[in-house]
């Protein structure tokens, strides 16, 4: 007789192990905070597309106040940052990127921390939808059939799944500025 998984005979039930998974999880969460642990494993799209336009020495961003970040719509984008400059403002460098992911706020916040950006503004702008199909395999668990009295026991078995996988791109454009150096 082949060694039984199913829930209601095994001595180490799936809700036992269902609670020790979810205390686990909680532990590293508390532990760490929550959004240091998704800040370290989501890929950081304003440092990766960072262009300098004036070179600063890196600061502890742990030590610098939070900027103030001003939302503009894309069009308008160049034109705010236009009457930041005439206002004395410097323009320390950009980002720009298309990404069907979530860019992290907190990445943001850290960049512009470490640049020592007084200022960012920031666009975002709808650029496309796309559908794929992916192909994955799922495990189809086995099952009992009686039939005139004689039970069979079904092995499970993998089978291929087709997803509909929709991915929505948005156009990204950060600039960070700081008040005027002389």
């Amino acid at each position: 007789m082949a060694f039984d998984t199913r829930r209601e005979y095994s001595t180490f039930t799936y809700e036992m192990r269902c609670f020790i998974w979810i205390g686990l999880f909680a532990g590293l969460v508390c532990g760490t905070g929550c959004t240091a642990v998704l800040d370290k494993f989501s890929t950081n799209y304003y440092e990766r597309n960072y262009s300098t336009r004036i070179s600063v020495v890196e600061l502890d961003p742990k030590n610098q106040p939070e900027p103030s970040v001003q939302k503009a719509q894309m069009r308008a984008h160049g034109e705010r940052v236009k009457i930041h400059e005439d206002g004395g403002w410097e323009v320390l460098g950009s980002s720009e990127f298309n990404t069907s992911g979530s860019p992290r706020h907190n990445h943001l916040l850290n960049l512009a921390r470490k640049l020592g950006s007084e200022l960012v503004v920031h666009s975002r702008e709808f650029d496309r939808s796309e559908q794929e199909l992916v192909k994955r395999s799922e495990y189809q668990r086995g099952e009992r059939i009686t039939v005139n009295g004689t039970t069979v026991e079904m092995e499970g078995r993998w089978v291929d799944v087709i997803d509909v996988v929709t991915r929505t791109y948005h156009d990204f454009r950060v600039t960070f500025l700081r008040t005027g150096r002389e």
